[in-house]
Formats: C-alpha cells, sequence, structure tokens
C-alpha cells in the first residue's frame, strides 16, 4: 500500500571507501551498489526499500534536499527514491521508492504516484509542504506529487512535444525535454526547456506559463541583453538564489545568470567551446563539455556537473577561479565519474553528485 510522502521514514547510508589516492575520506559513496537496474514489471508495493548501500540505483540523474529528507531519480526504472537525513550507521540508514512504478510509460495520474509510470524523470524538487515537482523529461510534462496523499497529477505538458502555451496553462503547453525545475522562492517553478531552448515559469497559483529567456534560437547569449530576448543554447539545468537564477547550457557549453531585478542575462564562466581547460584560472577562460548539473553553496561558489568531462567543478567568483574538485583530473584522488549529472548541496553535510553511469551517488565536502 502506498504511503503518503509526510509520513515515510526512510534513512540513507554512508559508505566510506578510499578510491585511488584517497585517504582523506573526503569522497564517499552515499548511495547505489553500482549495479544497473532493468525492469520487464512493475514492482511490488513498498520495494524496492533497504539500506541505500545495498540498493541499485539504476542512472541516477537529480538529486534534491529538503529540511531532514534527501531526493534522487533513477531513470533506467524511472522512478524517485527518498531517505531521511538521520543516524549514520549501517543498520539505521535505509531508502526507498516513492515514485514510479518501474517500468517506462506515461500513466497513473489522479492515483497513486508509486503505481504511476514516468519516462525518464531528470529533476525532482520538494517544496515547503513536501510537495514535489517532477521534469518528466521524455513525457515531455512537469509532473506534481502532493505531500499529504500521494497522488500524482501533471502540472503541465499534454504528453507530445513542441512549443506552446505562452500564457496558458495544463494541457496547452507543450514543452520538449524538459529538463530542470526549482522553486523560484516566489511562488513559481522555473522550467529549463532544453531543447526549445528556453526557461520559462509556472506560477503555481494559476498554473499558468510565460516564457523569462530564449527565443528558440541554439545561440549563446549575448552578455547583458534582456534575458527575455536573448538567445540560449541548450539550458539544462538550473539554481536559485534571491539575486540570480543561474543556467548551466549543455549546447553552449558555459553557464550564465539572470539578474532577477533587471532581468538582465549575464556570462559566469565557460567560453562556450567543447574542451576540459582552464582550472586554476579565471572561470570565463576556462572550457567544458556539456554541463549538466548546477548548485550553489554556503560560501555562493559555484558547484558544477562537467558532464561530459566526468568532473565537477568549482567556481569562485570571489577569486575569479575555477577548479576540478571530484572526477576529471582529480580522479585519481577523488574517484572517477561516468557520466554525473545531477547535484545538490546541503550545508554541514556538503554535496551530492549523481554519477550516474556507474549507478551511485557521491558525497563531497
Amino acid at each position: 500500500m502506498y504511503k503518503p510522502l509526510a509520513f515515510l521514514a526512510v534513512q540513507f547510508t554512508l559508505a566510506t571507501i578510499c578510491y585511488g589516492q584517497n585517504t582523506s575520506h573526503e569522497h564517499q559513496i552515499f548511495a547505489g551498489t553500482g549495479k544497473p537496474v532493468r525492469n520487464t514489471v512493475a514492482y511490488a508495493s513498498g520495494t524496492p526499500e533497504g539500506p541505500a548501500s545495498e540498493l541499485a540505483l539504476g542512472n541516477p540523474f537529480g538529486i534534491e534536499f529538503s529540511s531532514h529528507s534527501v531526493w534522487i531519480t533513477s531513470v533506467d526504472d524511472h522512478c524517485v527514491y527518498r531517505g531521511e537525513l538521520q543516524g549514520e550507521t549501517s543498520d539505521e540508514q535505509r531508502l526507498q521508492r516513492v515514485v514510479g512504478n518501474g517500468l517506462i510509460g506515461y500513466s497513473g495520474d489522479g492515483g497513486p504516484a508509486d503505481e504511476a509510470t514516468f519516462n525518464w524523470p531528470h529533476e525532482v524538487r520538494a517544496d515547503a509542504d513536501g510537495n514535489l515537482y517532477i521534469a518528466d523529461t521524455r513525457n515531455h510534462v512537469i509532473r506534481r506529487v502532493a505531500a499529504d496523499s500521494g497522488i500524482v497529477t501533471t502540472l503541465a505538458g499534454n504528453g507530445r512535444a513542441g512549443l506552446a502555451g505562452e500564457g496558458k496553462r495544463g494541457k496547452e503547453v507543450q514543452f520538449n525535454q524538459p529538463h530542470s525545475v526549482v522553486l523560484d522562492g516566489e511562488g513559481g517553478l522555473l522550467v529549463a526547456d532544453t531543447v526549445n531552448h528556453r526557461i520559462c515559469r509556472i506560477d503555481l497559483a494559476t498554473g499558468v506559463l510565460k516564457t523569462i529567456s530564449g527565443t528558440g534560437q541554439k545561440k549563446l547569449p549575448t552578455d547583458g541583453d534582456l534575458a527575455l530576448h536573448s538567445t540560449l543554447a541548450g539550458p539544462r539545468s538550473l539554481a536559485v538564489d534571491k539575486n540570480f537564477i543561474w543556467i548551466a547550457l549543455r549546447e553552449g557549453n558555459s553557464i550564465w545568470r539572470i539578474n532577477r531585478r533587471t532581468k538582465t542575462i549575464h556570462h559566469v564562466a565557460g567560453t562556450g567551446k567543447k574542451g576540459y581547460t582552464g582550472d586554476g584560472g579565471p572561470p570565463r577562460e576556462a572550457s567544458f563539455k556539456g554541463p549538466k548539473g548546477l548548485v550553489l553553496d554556503d560560501l555562493g561558489r559555484i558547484l558544477v556537473v562537467d558532464t561530459e568531462n566526468h568532473a565537477v567543478r568549482r567556481i569562485d567568483l570571489s577569486k575569479n577561479r575555477i577548479d576540478t574538485v571530484l572526477g576529471g583530473n582529480k580522479a585519481n584522488e577523488t574517484f572517477p565519474l561516468k557520466r554525473p549529472h545531477g547535484i545538490a548541496f546541503k550545508k554541514d553535510m556538503g554535496y551530492l553528485v549523481a554519477d550516474s553511469e556507474h549507478n551511485r551517488v557521491l558525497l563531497g565536502h
């Protein structure tokens, strides 16, 4: 039987190991066995569930922290898993599937989320009440799971790829592979509509969608232009703080930010050309290769998942410097990564990154 999200009490395992030359324990395996997942039948009710280090996470992508929980999407079985951030011994910490039945599809609206089907859910976000917002990427929709009932509904999109819905809501909206969602703190949900090369905002009170950046043309923006009239090149990941909306451009191989007051867009990092250069130097002179994850830490530094370079890189604007902190050219000191994607940060804990094609989630500090 489905358990409402607000009443789940499942906990995560931290499995500390040394890898290569890593002896500082600054990086750990957080969850996943490293084994892939391939399903032909739906999961039985209440499963998978168990110690995080013993539970297979097939191609984890999105990661989200709420006050006491962590949420992880896995695209191989089209699910979302939840764990409570309590305790640190292997017999306490567990995780459990709470969204998706393990099979690919687009079904289940109006019913329990753990009986519904999804198609590559890339990112998940939780609001203060525990409601979930999921970018159901290959169904081209944004879905919502109610915390009190566990019921899933489609918030926007009609299941078909397209570009439609300005000023409209619900099924009148069409996306093309939305990858990232983030709550803007002002009653809206921002959506990175990746293949349409735009960023939209859904007003959660009315459901109405409006474009905030992107003309539909796949091209790098011009520094300082109004965001609404700017081009974008594959917006893949979003993050917000009180001043800015931060954007990782996948095809644009660069990081940008929208000033929330002036509504202008500004260049942060990356030349726009594919590469893996620039560590130790100015972020704008560095090169990336398909960045697909983005988060800010408690010091205002930007952590970027540089996916095709198999690395996590950190931008410190106060020092005008970029460095690799995990994988990539630091693989021997930390962990080797294989096409990592989502990333999340929690003060006094560190960051979690989805080491996607190694089928695990790592913790870094």
